[in-house]
């Protein structure tokens, strides 16, 4: 992403374990007018997710990718998705005290819709992922499948559902045909999307995580 976005052009970075339904290039033309970087979210909750990321070509995103991979690089073991989250503030995963912070400043960012367009699927929990509204106005269907397994014991589904092959080695889909929709083609299709389809937006979001204000990067502090 850093090299695209110095040679000047924007990038829309989609993770493996996405489904794409609708174009989402209006979506995202449309939140770049206002952001500099676009992501993601949980659906009640306040932790990002970088599964689908915009990032457009602009001397303050290359400056946090930078950054960002200068931290990597020191800091191997760190979820990347977590690392993103702690580069702007929103989780702790720095000493910002002992070791300085990582980034002095973030590019303007906003979340897509996350509540019935940039969605994800429900592995673990009802209340922190899914959907709600109507099932034509999905844009990205993002199925969470990251590690090929699940924990029988906590999830949703209390099994492993390759979703992989319902959405991509399924011969009931043809995936060129732009007039029917995918879960249209396939009943089995629309039956796993409407499984995380939830009754209602939560009236608050889960915080993702408890942060102490020292840890907070400078930036923010002045806020």
């Amino acid at each position: 992403m850093s090299a695209i976005i110095n040679a000047g052009l924007d990038v829309l970075y989609l993770d493996f374990d996405t489904l794409l339904l609708k174009d989402p290039v209006p979506d995202v033309v449309r939140g770049a007018e206002k952001a500099e970087l676009l992501l993601t979210r949980d659906f009640g909750g306040e932790c990002i997710n970088i599964g689908v990321t915009y990032m457009k070509s602009h001397p303050d995103t290359a400056y946090f990718l930078q950054e960002l991979i200068l931290w990597l690089w020191h800091h191997p073991y760190e979820f990347c998705q977590k690392a993103f989250a702690g580069m702007m503030g929103l989780e702790d995963v720095t000493w910002n005290e002992v070791f300085g912070d990582p980034v002095t400043r973030v590019p303007r960012w906003a979340f897509l819709d996350s509540i019935n367009a940039f969605v994800t699927s429900t592995v673990y929990s009802r209340e922190l992922q899914g959907w709600t509204g109507d099932i034509d106005k999905i844009v990205i269907y993002h199925f969470l499948d990251g590690t090929g397994g699940v924990d029988e014991k906590f999830a949703v589904a209390g099994q492993y559902v390759n979703l992989f092959d319902l959405f991509y080695d399924n011969p009931k889909l043809d995936l060129f045909d732009t007039e029917q929709p995918l879960y249209e083609q396939d009943p089995d299709v629309k039956s796993q999307i409407l499984f995380a389809r939830q009754p209602q937006v939560t009236e608050k979001l889960q915080a993702c995580s408890w942060v102490e204000e020292f840890a907070w990067p400078a930036w923010k502090r002045q806020i």
